[in-house]
């Protein structure tokens, strides 16, 4: 399916640019995951098996593969940042190594990485995180901690105000679950907040997202009362959001309204009735 719907973009549109698809290693762990590069730009490659679904229409014709190959832009930022951070050889006594983008960029695990050279605008993308130097030979770079953790905490803001925007309704949906009626008014910035940073989160390396973590104060969350809590989950690069869970705080269960045929019978005169379990008990048989 991968190479149909690689024709059309988002939108459906048959797709005019030359596509290239690669293998690089995945922010988070480090394993190899598909990515594409189209006219300059980055995408991530999300597969989706929809069990229940046999075919598509693409145009005029039909798919019989149910599963759905689609892409998402990607910022390159989050690919970058480890591998400026394992080139770089930073210790304890040496700030690291300035190399160039060239350099950076050769891996013999990945050689589809010396591709990332060719995404529009990739020096701003590594000035934006990086230290660099002009020599006779080119350019050199090495990364700053400074400006990746000032470039992710901007990063959290963007998508932190996503939320409050008509425009972006998949983050209304999860504002309006976020923002449910049993979650108290002044927490709900900051369970945005952390929503949104878990988003974050799960494209960075774990060194780097306790970096990011720490930059946070989320003390006044953990105070909440247990009769509301909401949980989430993620799954793969998606998350879902539960419902938030209300403890049961009522000493009695309310009981419930009687049917009319329940009411008749529960004034009815039962004298002499047998109860109806009575019809399910096991015949007793006597000898003569």
């Amino acid at each position: 399916m991968l190479r149909t719907v690689a024709s059309y973009d988002i939108s459906g549109q048959e797709s005019s640019g030359n596509i290239i698809s690669i293998i690089l290693p995945r922010p988070r762990t480090g394993l190899p995951a598909r990515y594409v590069l189209q006219d300059g730009s980055l995408y991530e490659v999300l597969y989706i098996d929809y069990e229940h679904q046999k075919s598509w229409f693409v145009k005029d014709t039909i798919e019989k593969d149910g599963s759905f190959v689609f892409f998402t832009q990607f910022d390159p930022i989050f690919l970058l940042i480890p591998i400026l951070d394992n080139c770089r050889k930073k210790n304890s006594e040496f700030q690291g190594l300035f190399l160039s983008l060239d350099d950076i960029l050769d891996n013999p695990e990945y050689p589809s990485l010396t591709r990332l050279s060719s995404i529009s605008n990739i020096s701003l993308y590594m000035d934006w995180i990086c230290d660099s130097k002009e020599l006779s030979t080119g350019k050199v770079y090495r990364l700053n901690d400074e400006k990746v953790m000032n470039g992710l905490k901007k990063k959290v803001t963007t998508i932190l105000s996503k939320f409050d925007n008509d425009k972006y309704k998949s983050f209304k949906k999860i504002s309006q679950l976020l923002d449910d009626e049993i979650v108290d008014v002044q927490h709900r910035h900051e369970l945005r907040l952390k929503y949104t940073l878990e988003i974050v989160m799960e494209y960075l390396p774990s060194y780097w997202a306790e970096q990011l973590k720490k930059e946070y104060n989320f003390e006044n969350l953990g105070t909440w009362d247990n009769d509301s809590v909401v949980y989430m989950s993620t799954i793969s690069t998606d998350y879902r959001v539960k419902q938030p869970v209300e403890k049961d705080t009522s000493s009695t269960v309310k009981k419930r309204k009687l049917t009319v045929g329940q009411a008749s019978l529960a004034k009815a005169n039962k004298k002499g009735m047998k109860p109806l379990t009575s019809f399910f008990a096991k015949s007793s048989q006597t000898n003569d």
